[in-house]
């Protein structure tokens, strides 16, 4: 894998790309270790600046739905790669810990002292790494249909099979089942996104199911970020699996941050136990389940409710 090497130095590179909204979405640092780090920008670029997280095997890309919802609110939606994804460099012995100074970092090459930020199902243990390394420097923070930790008894109870089974094989003693999940799904996705439409629309819960249906422009955006997360290979979303199947490093107890949890009640990637779970564990927080959601539709019709409570001072 190429790895880059620029050290001691950070300094901010733009990339000029922009999508169809005219939002920049190829944007890149290197950060002090000599790694590079990707990110996209959504909503109003001078708005109050929301970092978002994504969901695991997704990438940076995956938040250009907020694009228009951000500009209503006059928010800066910052989306950034984890590493090994999209255009983020692979981190060798990474954990999710590194993540909170990987995005200090990234705040200071944008000149920003304090930020909100929200990560969706992955992108929980990302949220919870800022609360601990920098938390004088988060405004508020949501955890939307979050990942918890694999030590948890209940993690994949209610959970929909494939997910169960990317678990199980992310425990495995060695890689090989899991490489071969993983490419399997990257080809896939590559080679025939119409199967991957069909198959939302047919067997996930009935709101995500309605949402697919009613704007399939979600589900294209959704596969569109997948392949992103594959554009250096496997080797990021393979190590990130195994990451959520290992102890976290993270002690809940000791976070006084409030966290606004935000769970649907259909969920079968990230059911409403998970979020009692967090409920119970951290010091401060608010759990909201939503009546009637799921995975993907609770935090695209729900999005205006979301951002909101982000930029409350």
């Amino acid at each position: 894998m190429k790895v880059h090497t620029t050290k001691f130095l950070l300094i901010l590179i733009t990339v000029v790309s922009t999508n169809a909204k005219g939002t920049n979405v190829n944007n890149v640092i290197s950060l002090q270790d000599g790694r590079i780090l990707g990110y996209a920008e959504y909503g109003q670029l001078d708005g109050f600046p929301v970092f978002y997280f994504h969901g695991g095997q997704e990438s940076r890309l995956s938040s250009a739905f907020m694009d228009s919802t951000a500009k209503e609110l006059g928010i800066r939606i910052i989306s950034p790669d984890r590493p090994g994804i999209g255009l983020s460099s692979f981190q060798e012995n990474r954990t999710f810990l590194n993540w909170g100074d990987d995005m200090s970092e990234l705040a200071d090459s944008l000149g920003l002292k304090t930020f909100s930020v929200f990560g969706l199902s992955g992108g929980a243990p990302h949220v919870i790494s800022c609360l601990i390394d920098h938390p004088n420097r988060i405004i508020n923070a949501s955890i939307v249909s979050g990942a918890t930790p694999y030590d948890y008894k209940k993690t994949l109870k209610g959970m929909w099979f494939p997910v169960k089974v990317l678990h199980w094989l992310a425990n495995m003693k060695t890689d090989k089942k899991l490489r071969k999940y993983i490419l399997k799904d990257f080809k896939g996705l590559r080679d025939n996104p119409e199967k991957r439409m069909k198959q939302f629309q047919k067997y996930l819960p009935k709101p995500d199911k309605n949402l697919m249906n009613k704007h399939p422009e979600y589900g294209w955006e959704f596969i569109e970020g997948s392949k992103e997360s594959y554009k250096q290979g496997i080797d990021g979303v393979v190590q990130e699996w195994q990451l959520y199947v290992k102890n976290w490093g993270m002690n809940l107890n000791h976070i006084e941050h409030p966290v606004t949890l935000w769970y649907g009640s259909e969920d079968k990637m990230a059911p409403v136990h998970r979020g009692e779970y967090y409920n119970n564990k951290l010091l401060n927080s608010d759990l909201k389940v939503v009546n009637n959601e799921a995975h993907f539709s609770l935090i695209r019709n729900h999005l205006t409710d979301i951002l909101k409570d982000l930029i409350q001072k």
